[in-house]
């Protein structure tokens, strides 16, 4: 081949399998998460460096966060996601390699004792006329690796979102659990100075301390949640020092007004699914492999080159050469069983997901409606009545009909269904951000409310204590 042709096949080489643009990439993802996740996020910040993104975490965290501003602080902060991107510049890198022609080799021989040499020069030539499918089996891995990452960011801001819910949760519990804590206090207080003046009983007292110790123990264990629920948050985030002094709103948010499902919720989750699309793309790569590995496996490679040798007396030869492998005994047999059975395998992986996300939608569906409802009954029925009851045993306490303990059991009564109500609201919204995990999508919610029903009144017990 002339120096021209050499140099026109380079050319055509390199022209066909230049590195895809990474950036172009990730704006993809980008787009594709934001839309999804339905939140905004600076995506520039990221091509402007670190001090970018630090600006931009500082801004969000300095009033109360919201779950929105959780969720783009991670997208943005999280070093988990961050490693995530590099697998697409793996897979774009693979796409650069199975577009370029396998190197020729050359090779010298030397004789000793003598002026005898041998050259050779040596091009693999199967390979450069697989170049074609092996791009677009590079490509078909490129989109899996692209819709795994989108997946995956998506999981991890479902996961933000129900930690934030959570977080809340025991943020507004340990806020109950200090007010009635600091209100059983007082009631001790005001029990020893009547049992000072002779107005009750040692007895009274006694149980008085005995529910203000629990309501001390019970507001310590939510703290506790409160701190380990911010230490989840803050890893999610990717925080640490002084970013993790950030705050966000005491109060669950209240129930939408109205609960406006997609339709067809199990199918859409298994069209639209990336996971389940990052699948497909798989399995189509397995399918121009397997067709690859039946041409391969008859003519794994053959080698043309040219030879040069020098005799002893000087003579010169040269000539062509040829390397052709002969399948007598592997002809490619396992490869092509191995081949089929990857693809047979993604297969039946890919039926295993779809049957998974079908119920993990159904799952996810019923647990947040299940949810809803009872949180609906607990506003509807159980708050007033215990409410009603709780009222009702402070007016007989007060005309000496009922003793104190009947009291403390009303009052803590009340103060289990606040507690219950707000975990019953914290079930719903976390039952929501798994729904949207398992449609891959985040729903619409309109308006929204901070909750203020699960706080029962903080009264002293022994205030209005009969002489």
């Amino acid at each position: 081949m002339s120096g021209k042709r050499v140099g026109l096949a380079a050319a055509v080489f390199v022209s066909g399998c230049s590195a895809a643009d990474h950036q172009a990439s990730l704006d993809r993802v980008h787009a594709d998460v934001s839309d999804r996740a339905a939140v905004a996020v600076d995506w520039r910040a990221e091509t402007d460096g670190r001090e970018a993104v630090e600006a931009i975490v500082v801004a969000k965290l300095a009033g109360e966060m919201t779950v929105d501003d959780a969720v783009a602080v991670s997208l943005l902060k999280n070093p988990t996601l961050r490693a995530l991107y590099r697998e697409l510049g793996v897979a774009e890198s693979d796409i650069v390699a199975a577009g370029l022609p396998e190197n020729p080799v050359f090779t010298v021989g030397r004789r000793f004792r003598g002026q005898a040499a041998e050259y050779d020069v040596m091009q693999e030539f199967v390979s450069i006329f697989l170049i074609p499918l092996r791009r677009r089996i590079a490509e078909n891995a490129f989109e899996q690796a692209r819709l795994r990452v989108t997946h995956d960011l998506l999981d991890h801001t479902a996961e933000v979102r129900e930690a934030y819910f959570k977080l809340q949760a025991a943020e507004q519990t340990a806020e109950m659990r200090r007010s009635v804590a600091d209100a059983m206090d007082a009631s001790l207080e005001a029990a020893r100075a009547l049992r000072a003046a002779g107005n009750t009983t040692a007895l009274d007292v006694a149980q008085e301390a005995r529910a203000a110790n629990r309501a001390r123990l019970d507001f310590a264990d939510a703290e506790y949640a409160v701190i380990d629920g911010r230490e989840r948050l803050n890893v999610l985030l990717g925080l640490w020092g002084e970013e993790t002094r950030w705050t966000v709103p005491s109060r669950l948010a209240d129930l939408p007004d109205e609960e406006s499902l997609p339709g067809e919720l199990e199918r859409r989750a298994v069209t639209d699914r990336l996971d389940l699309a990052s699948l497909r793309a798989e399995i189509e790569a397995l399918g121009q492999t397997l067709g690859m590995t039946r041409i391969t496996s008859l003519i794994p490679q053959l080698t043309l080159g040219g030879h040069s040798e020098r005799e002893p007396e000087g003579t010169n030869t040269a000539g062509p050469s040829l390397e052709i492998p002969v399948p007598i005994f592997n002809y490619g047999q396992a490869a092509r069983a191995r081949a089929r059975a990857l693809l047979l395998e993604a297969q039946d992986r890919y039926a295993a997901l779809a049957i998974k996300v079908r119920s993990e939608v159904r799952l996810a569906s019923s647990r947040m409606a299940l949810a809803r409802r009872r949180v609906e009954f607990y506003k509807r029925a159980v708050l007033p009545v215990q409410q009603t009851v709780t009222d009702q045993t402070q007016v007989r306490y007060n005309g000496m009909l009922l003793g104190v303990f009947q009291l403390l059991q009303a009052k803590q009564e009340q103060i289990d269904a606040g507690r219950d109500y707000i975990q019953a609201l914290a079930e719903y919204w976390t039952a929501r951000a798994e729904l949207e995990k398992a449609i891959g999508r985040r729903l619409p919610t309109g308006p929204l409310r901070p909750s203020t029903l699960g706080e029962p009144k903080a009264e002293t017990t022994m205030m209005h204590h009969h002489n």
